[in-house]
């Protein structure tokens, strides 16, 4: 679509508008109601981006140094676990992070219920027998070491307003246990949903208090690349369920064969913290096989889905043969067989239709059958930008590997074109 038909399209004719004020006006008509953060590794909203809406000890993305906070109020901390410098950001565009703070976030935790007053509010933890906050629900303000107690409550999500909470599977505060921080958490997970029996305050936490920063006004600068991994920070965590749940192991040498690990065809997610690693379906890292840079992996899309038998690191691979007669990209329908291309355009959210996947810069999608029909986007390597009008042109949103499920507010269904930038 041209420039002047999209801007009369999205917006009925006024000017366009930044991301970031697109997310700020999402907030005020009640598009987002729980508190929602939008991470990048490299200031001015570059690199490898992930999105929370929930307390975390260590970022997705390892650390982010520019960030948009849509709704709620958040801490910011520079040491993961909620260490180092500290400071409070409320909804807006933080191009970069500077000052004493340093200019990288590795832990973020929200305070969204204790921003009105100095320190932290009372500790409070409120159970949902309900992902998603529904259900039946019932509130704790002091540790209690059975909680059924003859009402057959069982919780699959909570919300902690105040303190940290440890939620245990067993009475008395014992079987499998996990410390939850001031969040929201709709979705317990597969090892403690259903299974809570006993929690207790290991934190009631009232730290010094922290003045509310005023998002950052200054020009953007230069764009700068994402952050250098350390050599002891390159490794691949891989887990047998969604979303980084279920069992997990990390590695930081290849594996040539899964067979004996307890992860051969299990792996569903992974996390990779430095380098490029190439997954393969057979042992000796032969059969179908995908390159998988930096960044989040919520889910593998279904064509690696437990499938993983080899696993190791690799330097840049190469694309060559990927598309017949030498074309960027290709169109396939739901469903379709494995491929090794880098970047994958979908048009419904959450993987799902068809896709468009592609080796390189694609300046036009208009003969795809695609064009501004993406809803979600998987990248295994690069950084890329995609943009709403042809040739690059108009509102751009840069992501590095991982998945997105689906666009920012905006930005669905709005992609006709798009190119590698690092």
């Amino acid at each position: 679509m041209n420039i002047s038909s999209r801007t009369r399209h999205a917006f009925g004719g006024a000017p366009k508008i930044a991301v970031g004020a697109l997310l700020l006006a999402a907030l005020s008509s009640g598009v987002a109601a729980a508190s929602d953060v939008w991470l990048y590794s490299g200031r001015d909203f570059t690199g490898a981006f992930a999105r929370i809406s929930r307390s975390e000890a260590n970022l997705p993305i390892g650390a982010a140094r520019s960030l948009r906070v849509a709704t709620g109020v958040w801490e910011a901390c520079t040491g993961a676990n909620f260490t180092g410098d500290c400071r409070r950001l409320s909804p807006g565009d933080y191009r970069e992070l500077g000052g004493r703070y340093g200019d990288t976030v590795m832990s973020l935790r929200d305070v969204t219920y204790a921003s009105a007053g100095v320190g932290y509010a009372p500790a409070r933890i409120q159970l949902y027998d309900r992902t998603g906050f529904r259900g039946r629900t019932m509130t704790y303000e002091q540790s209690i070491a059975d909680i059924d107690a003859g009402s057959r409550f069982t919780a699959a999500s909570a919300i902690v307003t105040g303190g940290t909470w440890e939620v245990c599977t067993d009475y008395n505060f014992g079987g499998r246990c996990q410390a939850l921080p001031p969040g929201q958490y709709n979705d317990l997970g597969s090892q403690l949903n259903y299974r809570i029996v006993s929690v207790r305050v290991v934190d009631g936490g009232r730290p010094t208090p922290l003045p509310a920063v005023p998002p950052i006004a200054v020009a953007p600068p230069p764009v700068a690349p994402p952050p250098a991994w350390n050599n002891d920070r390159v490794r691949v965590e891989v887990f047998t369920n969604p979303n980084f749940t279920g069992a997990a192991m990390t590695l930081d040498n290849d594996i040539d064969n899964l067979r004996n690990s307890g992860f051969n065809d299990r792996i569903q997610s992974m996390r990779v913290f430095g380098g490029n690693w190439e997954a393969c379906e057979d042992r000796d890292f032969g059969g179908s096989c995908m390159v998988f840079g930096p960044g989040d992996y919520r889910r593998l899309p279904p064509q690696l889905d437990r499938s993983i038998s080899s696993l190791r690191r690799v330097g840049e691979p190469s694309w060559n043969g990927l598309v017949p007669g030498g074309g960027a990209y290709v169109v396939m329908d739901q469903g379709a067989g494995r491929s090794r291309h880098p970047v994958w355009l979908y048009e419904h959210s959450n993987f799902n239709g068809r896709t468009v996947r592609a080796t390189g810069d694609v300046a036009d999608l208009g003969s795809s059958g695609l064009n501004d029909a993406t809803s979600s986007i998987f990248i295994s390597f690069g950084t890329w930008q995609f943009c709403e009008d042809s040739n690059y042109r108009g509102r751009c949103l840069t992501l590095g590997p991982g998945q997105y499920n689906e666009m920012p507010p905006g930005m669905n269904d709005s992609i006709s074109s798009f190119r590698r930038v690092r």
